[in-house]
């Protein structure tokens, strides 16, 4: 079989697809949310999606809970196409307000997953799973640590 040669703008990668979410921000927020989540006691997985709803970077703790991965990714992923934070979708969902045939298989509906935004724009997700009231500030750490913004997370906590 003969080598089929990648096109070469892939290989320079000098076609980006957006600077504002990248892999050494990713890397960031990722070793913020883990400082975070041993200081609340809890290994979590933490995942990182673009505003397509696509995995960008995933960080899983030693010894977290295997169904975190999953649950993880699905949280940034409905913090994206909710355009909110995940835990306001539930409210709606109970009431009837969201009808499921509206709801993605993938979509959460507990807290832990957050749009990420700079000047008012979307421009991806995070999701953090493994503890119940800990995944919330892990959250905030993860944003705050990329220099977005935390409102939603913020209005969260001041709830609870």
């Amino acid at each position: 079989m003969v080598p089929v040669p990648c096109f070469n703008a892939w290989k320079q990668g000098n076609v980006s697809y957006g600077g504002e979410l990248n892999l050494a921000t990713c890397k960031k927020m990722l070793e913020a949310g883990e400082r975070q989540a041993q200081k609340e006691g809890v290994p979590m997985t933490i995942a990182i999606c673009d505003a397509g709803g696509h995995l960008l970077a995933l960080h899983r703790m030693d010894d977290a809970a295997l169904f975190s991965i999953q649950i993880a990714q699905d949280k940034a992923y409905t913090a994206v196409f909710g355009k909110q934070d995940t835990s306001k979708l539930s409210i709606h969902y109970r009431s009837g307000t969201l009808i499921p045939l509206f709801f993605h298989e993938r979509w959460i509906t507990f807290s832990g997953g957050f749009p990420i935004i700079k000047d008012g724009k979307l421009i991806g997700g995070i999701g953090v799973s493994g503890g119940v009231t800990e995944d919330v500030p892990v959250a905030k750490a993860v944003l705050e640590s990329g220099g977005f913004d935390t409102y939603e997370v913020d209005e969260l906590l001041k709830g609870s």
